[in-house]
């Protein structure tokens, strides 16, 4: 009697110390299985000693593994809507979840025509009417577009322009897609103030044989109207809205 009495004692320390689980009967009961009487739990580290097979175990123990007072080991898996000590390596446990598979990236749609080739060899005003750059001005030309090197430093990046032209290129319907038969060419050059990297500025012209219908062709027209500009024989905005509009008739149009 005595025995008994200090082990009740000493189950009581340990109940109040939150180290003995005692499964309450109505659990028990409701899932429709014989009660287990509980053993002494103790937790050492992620390992818990002294636990009674079958029983119910502690939320803290859910998937940790367990060593019953005879030395077997157990694991706390779970059985229906609870959580049992049952022998390690059973069946027993809630099953994995699938790993996702990841979810495919849409293909992007390719460019569908929305500009028309009838212009050429100038690009359709609807899709590029030309734009200026807002820091070149009549006031401030002689320290932008008429220093040496000032079309070389605002030029976009190769591989900006590059991007630009393929989208482009099908964006014109062209059946050639090589994109070395075309030049990502400014409407509005750099050298008169032209927008770098805006793509109503930006179109790509075809590089194609003939006088008057290459890129070579419209580099002489923007030469003879930039020292116009820059020897104050023009205006800026007028030899920007020359070449923007016709850039075979710009240098007729203004006289030179």
């Amino acid at each position: 009697m005595r025995v008994r009495s200090l082990l009740t004692a000493l189950c009581a320390v340990l109940a109040s110390a939150g180290l003995l689980v005692v499964p309450l009967a109505a659990e028990a009961a409701s899932a429709g299985t014989a009660s287990v009487s509980a053993g002494c739990y103790r937790q050492a580290g992620d390992h818990w000693e002294c636990v009674t097979p079958g029983a119910f175990c502690p939320a803290a123990a859910h998937g940790r593994n367990g060593t019953s007072q005879s030395g077997v080991s157990y694991r706390c898996v779970q059985d229906g809507s609870y959580w049992r000590w049952k022998p390690a390596g059973s069946s027993g446990g809630t099953t994995p979840k699938p790993t996702p598979k990841p979810t495919a990236k849409p293909t992007p749609k390719p460019s569908h025509q929305k500009c028309s080739q009838k212009y050429l060899p100038l690009p359709d005003p609807k899709c590029q009417p030309g734009t200026r750059n807002p820091a070149v001005t009549q006031k401030t030309i002689k320290s932008t577009i008429c220093t040496p090197g000032y079309s070389r430093k605002v030029a976009p990046p190769a591989s900006y322009a590059g991007a630009l032209r393929l989208t482009q290129i099908a964006q014109y319907g062209y059946a050639d897609r090589k994109p070395s038969h075309y030049k990502e060419d400014h409407l509005i050059p750099l050298s008169l103030g032209g927008s770098p990297k805006s793509a109503k500025n930006l179109w790509p012209q075809p590089v194609l044989a003939g006088k008057g219908r290459t890129p070579a062709a419209k580099d002489a027209v923007e030469l003879t109207l930039w020292r116009a500009v820059c020897h104050g024989e023009v205006p800026l905005a007028k030899a920007q809205q020359a070449i923007a509009k016709n850039r075979r008739t710009a240098v007729r149009r203004l006289g030179l």
